[in-house]
């Protein structure tokens, strides 16, 4: 009797949660308008950096030999790191704007000053989300492409297992459970 290799045998359920959450993090995404005038939500875009991580950690432990598997995950890390960078550029606004933050203490500066240099720090958000969308957009085919090649790589039974996680996911993403907490960050960078 031979041994079971646990990444194979996995691989159909690892290959379902890295579609389902890169496409709830692309569907989250594509609803920003980064043009909209209300201000940016830090806490959505924790929920899509948590969401990413997830599909990163599945597309890793779904990789085999196919080298698009491999190029993918380092696609979806390429995305997480926009949305850090988004939410960096959104904890420097509120914390230029922070009443007893250190811009007023420091700098001695007056409220218009800080004003401008927090809606500076929102439109480099807001060109990143740009950024972000565009790239969304051209992967589009090669992520369908990849995803269509790695299903007709899977047996009847994986297929099966496939669809039974996919499905299942979907519904806990629906009820958002334990979504992750904005919390400002008490110092910039650490």
């Amino acid at each position: 009797m031979g041994t079971i290799n646990h990444f194979k045998q996995n691989r159909p359920v690892h290959l379902a949660l890295r579609d389902v959450y890169y496409e709830q993090a692309n569907k989250l995404l594509s609803s920003h308008d980064p043009r909209a005038v209300q201000p940016l939500n830090a806490a959505e875009y924790e929920e899509i950096l948590s969401i990413l991580r997830t599909a990163r950690k599945h597309g890793y432990f779904a990789a085999r030999d196919n080298e698009k598997d491999g190029q993918f995950c380092d696609f979806i890390n390429m995305l997480a790191g926009n949305v850090k960078a988004i939410l960096s550029m959104l904890n420097l606004k509120h914390s230029v704007e922070a009443k007893d933050g250190f811009f007023f203490a420091f700098l001695d500066v007056n409220r218009a000053s800080v004003a401008l240099q927090a809606e500076e720090y929102e439109r480099r958000a807001r060109d990143i989300i740009c950024c972000l969308l565009n790239t969304l957009d051209i992967a589009e085919e090669a992520y369908s492409k990849l995803k269509q090649n790695d299903l007709d790589a899977l047996g009847p039974t994986e297929k099966k297992r496939y669809e039974k996680a996919a499905e299942h996911h979907r519904e806990l993403i629906k009820k958002r459970i334990n979504p992750p907490e904005y919390r400002k960050r008490t110092s910039m960078f650490f």
